[in-house]
This record gives structure tokens, C-alpha cells and sequence, in this order.
């Protein structure tokens, strides 16, 4: 099991729980805080939710802060820019949804992806979809090379394949892995995060479930989780406008197959593991840049 990290750290995972508004916690005063480690903000999300809209829903569910990729990548720096102690951006690759099935071929992509990380800030370039048969993509090996370069995280939605060439190609790279891989199983994903003890995160989003179906989270995940405690996230995955529709809902579910974990351990689940994957990013937020750790 890994140590929980020192103090340094433990200032940054402080920071990250203090952002959220006063009102919203005393209506989810009874919750650990929670930090949202995959969402999606679309152009159609954009011409329907406001950056205050989206910050409201954060706030009525008790989610602090939002990890978010976007399709154009210029919406999560418009949410950066609108909340920088809230939002925690990710460079989305796609112009639109419709890149996912082909970016892995567009040899002109990564020199657009580096031009995009000198425009803004960003903790990570995501999600990337990507599947064994293109896992040896000269795009994606660049795209990996960048990430770890600039100490980004690299959020996939892959098989055990595509991690597999990720950590070949940047051995230092932090990874976070969506949606408990493409075959979520426990076993199988035991045997990655003993692979990769310090490099390899990984987000629940869409698997409630799997994980608890009827909402009783099942003995075997609750061991993995138990084994594993400082390896997972858990995230909504606003993936469509209906999903960000039914935002607190979703956080609602998240809490509840969380129940029957210990304390400490939903804790780390909801919120310190997400703080501790993007502390590089955190280090520099405007919270972390103005506060003084107490004498």
C-alpha cells in the first residue's frame, strides 16, 4: 500500500477542499468533498450551460472541483479562466466528437497540441480515445512524449494495451485511466496498478453499475478498493448535455455505493487521490500561489 504523501502534499489536497462556495457547503455539510476527475464540456454544452450554470450544478451537488475536458479545447480554459480555484483543465484533442474514431492518423496533430499548451494552463491532455490496434500511432507516441515533457497528466479511454504503450514510451508519465479500462474487472485491474504502483490512476465514471449494481457496491470491488486505496477517482463523466441535466443525481449515486467504505477511504475516493494525481497542477493554482501553510 502506498503512504499517503507528505506535507507539501497534504497542504495542496487542503487547498483543493477549500474552494468550494460557503452555501454549498452547508447544504452538503454532512459529505466529504468531492472532486468531479472527469468531465466533458462540449460546444453544445457551452450554448446551453454558462460557466456560472455549470459552476452552480458543482455547487448544489457539493463538487469542488471539476477536472473537464472540452471539444473545442478553447471551453475548459473559458471554465479555467471562470473559476481557476474550481476548474482543473485538460486539453481535449478533438475539434468534435467526430475526431475520436481518427485522430491517431492526423500527423499534423501534435504540433497543434503543443501550439494549444502555450496558449493556456492545463494539467493534463484528454481524453484520448485510442484501442490495441493503433496503439503503435506515431500521433499517440508524440502526444505521450508532450505529456510527459511538460509533467501533464494523460487521461485514456483505452485497453490494457494502449497503458501498456503509454508507460513504454514515457516511463514517468502519470496516467489516468477512464472508466475502470474497457473491461472493468477487477483482477484484471489489480494486475495494471501492481505494474504501475506510482504512475497509473484510474476514474469509476459510468461503471456505478458495475461497481453497485441496484446500488450494493460488490465484495469484490470493495477489495480492490481496500487494496488499492490511493489508486482510484471517482468522476461523473458528463459525456452529453442530459448528464450535466442530471448532475447532482449522479454525484447522489456516487455517495451511495461509497457508504459502506470506511471514512478514510471514501475520502481518498471522493477527493484526496484526484489531489494528489494533479498536485503539480495545484502547486500553481491561484489558491496555492496566495496561501501560507499555519506555523
Amino acid at each position: 500500500m502506498n503512504r499517503f504523501p507528505g506535507f507539501a502534499a497534504r497542504v495542496i489536497i487542503m487547498l483543493a477542499g477549500m474552494s468550494l462556495p460557503a452555501a454549498a457547503q452547508s447544504s452538503t455539510a454532512t459529505r466529504a468533498p468531492m472532486i468531479d476527475a472527469h468531465a466533458h464540456y462540449s460546444q453544445a454544452d457551452a450554448e446551453a450551460l454558462s460557466p456560472g450554470a455549470v459552476l452552480a450544478r458543482l455547487d448544489a451537488a457539493g463538487v469542488s472541483r471539476l477536472v473537464v475536458t472540452s471539444s473545442p479545447p478553447e471551453l475548459a480554459q473559458r471554465l479555467y479562466r471562470h473559476a481557476p480555484q474550481r476548474v482543473i483543465p485538460l486539453l481535449g484533442v478533438y475539434d468534435s466528437d467526430a475526431n475520436k474514431r481518427d485522430w491517431m492518423h492526423d500527423p499534423a496533430l501534435p504540433a497543434r497540441v503543443e501550439a494549444w499548451l502555450a496558449q493556456g494552463r492545463w494539467a493534463g491532455i484528454g481524453e484520448l480515445h485510442l484501442f490495441a490496434a493503433d496503439a503503435n500511432s506515431p500521433v499517440f507516441e508524440q502526444l505521450v512524449r508532450l505529456a510527459q515533457t511538460n509533467r501533464l497528466v494523460l487521461m485514456l479511454h483505452g485497453d490494457e494495451e494502449v497503458v501498456n504503450r503509454a508507460f513504454e514510451l514515457a516511463p514517468q508519465l502519470r496516467v489516468l485511466w477512464a472508466h475502470l479500462g474497457t473491461q472493468p474487472d477487477p483482477q484484471r485491474l489489480a494486475r495494471m496498478l501492481e505494474r504501475y504502483p506510482d504512475r497509473l490512476w484510474i476514474d469509476t465514471s459510468v461503471r456505478d453499475e458495475r461497481i453497485a449494481p441496484d446500488g450494493r457496491l460488490l465484495p469484490g470491488w470493495r477489495a480492490l478498493f481496500e487494496r488499492h486505496p490511493d489508486r482510484f477517482v471517482v468522476a461523473v463523466d458528463t459525456f452529453s448535455l442530459n448528464r450535466w441535466q442530471h448532475y447532482e443525481a449522479v454525484v447522489d449515486q456516487i455517495h451511495s455505493w461509497l457508504g459502506p467504505l470506511s471514512a478514510e477511504l471514501q475520502a481518498r475516493l471522493l477527493h484526496d487521490n484526484a489531489a494528489q494525481l494533479f498536485a503539480p497542477f495545484l502547486r500553481q493554482s491561484p489558491a496555492a500561489a496566495t496561501a501560507r501553510p499555519a506555523p
